[in-house]
């Protein structure tokens, strides 16, 4: 069925040039220069169809168009254009119910794919699922993530584990002007392996290795993903390469919060660290988005009812009670598996607090190494066993911070 498409901008060169490029779609397309005029046609609309709106108007915003388009059940996809780009407007626009909030000078490089993509689907999955996220917190880092990924700086991304890191670094990926270009994804926690799985016939060095995913990466994007983990000699041998790569490369790193810790204890070279941390986006930790809890466990159950071929409407309110108190320590990656151990015990359609089964406990910490002022120092100690030595998990498992660990560990000579 062909798609109805609406372009509402008061600027009509801007406007006829997308109408050209958009031609190609088979869509029908309607051009407005307002709001007030462009309502007789969006009343025909529905989920398929889309609008693509500047925000700023001469009788209203892109803002007031959605929250129109909602009270009048009218469902669309929603795409802003905008002159000049900022964080506030970004955040208004996809809480509004925007897919995307795009700068006019890139129409042509990120909004005509994404409408194509669309168009070429009978839905909208292929939008990651941080479109749909409504707290404060991830619309900020979203829409600071958009305003980044055209741009060629070295971006940071900042986050607990499991709160959707390498989703968004692989989304700012895609949606920058690199996106034609290779991605190497680097996993820090084991790069010191590249050498040794190298052909033994043809041994290499840990800087020869680490070269050569660069070599692979030139003119794209390199993914330092747990970029906290590297050892000393791979932050040293990194931004060795870094300083003497011909190649155009954009690097974005994915790092636990205890990073800047590390940074000023002197366990991460600060000269690395501010290389790579041109620009810096935070991810918030589940328990702080309230709002997207139940959102996401939604979002999962309805995946695995297709997975178990079950029929799972909704969870219940003990079952959404328990779900919103819990302080998902594993973050998003807990909360998916909750959710996919729940649909798969479940014997009806209504999930209860019976079917959840949570890893972690409500706090931070793990249990066994809850401190108490009695036995700290056994506690930090078997900790730092436990997780042999690493101490970002350690401190995990304390439900403290690395830089706390540190001090402690100076506190009790553990050093």
């Amino acid at each position: 069925m062909a798609r109805q498409i609406i372009i509402i901008d008061v600027n009509v060169s801007d406007s006829n040039e997308l109408k050209r490029l958009l031609s190609v779609l088979g869509a029908e397309i309607y051009q407005s220069l307002r709001i007030c005029m462009a309502k007789e046609d969006l009343a025909k609309f529905n989920n398929s169809d889309i609008v693509i709106c500047d925000f700023k108007l001469a009788d209203g915003n892109a803002v007031e168009l959605m929250e129109w388009l909602d009270q009048n059940n009218i469902g669309c996809s929603v795409f802003v254009i905008t002159d000049v780009e900022t964080v506030a407007d970004a955040v208004a626009s996809f809480r509004a119910g925007a897919k995307d909030y795009i700068n006019r000078r890139l129409v042509r490089e990120l909004l005509i794919p994404k409408i194509k993509a669309l168009i070429g689907k009978n839905d909208d999955d292929n939008f990651p699922l941080l479109f749909s996220r409504k707290s404060d917190g991830c619309l900020r880092a979203y829409s600071a993530a958009h305003i980044v990924a055209p741009t060629n700086l070295n971006v940071m991304i900042i986050g607990e584990s499991g709160v959707g890191k390498e989703p968004l670094a692989k989304e700012i990926y895609d949606v920058s002007m690199k996106s034609d270009k290779p991605c190497v994804l680097l996993d820090c926690g084991t790069l010191h392996y590249l050498a040794q799985n190298h052909n033994a016939k043809q041994p290499m060095t840990l800087l020869d290795a680490v070269a050569t995913q660069f070599r692979k990466a030139h003119e794209g994007t390199i993914i330092l993903d747990n970029v906290q983990l590297l050892s000393p000699d791979m932050q040293s041998i990194i931004l060795h390469v870094l300083a003497n790569s011909k190649h155009d490369i954009r690097i974005i790193a994915t790092a636990s919060p205890d990073i800047t810790d590390m940074v000023i204890e002197g366990s991460f070279l600060s000269a690395l660290f501010y290389k790579i941390k041109e620009f810096t986006i935070t991810l918030p930790p589940l328990r702080e988005c309230q709002e997207d809890i139940m959102l996401l466990a939604d979002f999962y159950l309805r995946n695995y009812n297709q997975e178990f071929r079950k029929k799972v409407k909704r969870f219940d309110a003990s079952a959404q009670r328990e779900m919103r108190a819990h302080s998902w320590s594993g973050n998003i990656r807990e909360l998916k598996h909750v959710v996919r151990v729940a649909v798969l015990k479940s014997r009806g359609e209504i999930i209860s607090s019976k079917e959840l089964d949570f890893d972690t406990p409500t706090t931070g910490a793990h249990v066994q190494f809850k401190l108490k002022a009695s036995d700290e120092k056994s506690k930090i100690t078997a900790a730092i066993a436990h997780a042999n030595g690493n101490l970002t998990k350690a401190a995990d498992l304390l439900g403290i911070s690395h830089r706390t660990l540190w001090e402690k560990r100076k506190k009790y000579g553990l050093t």
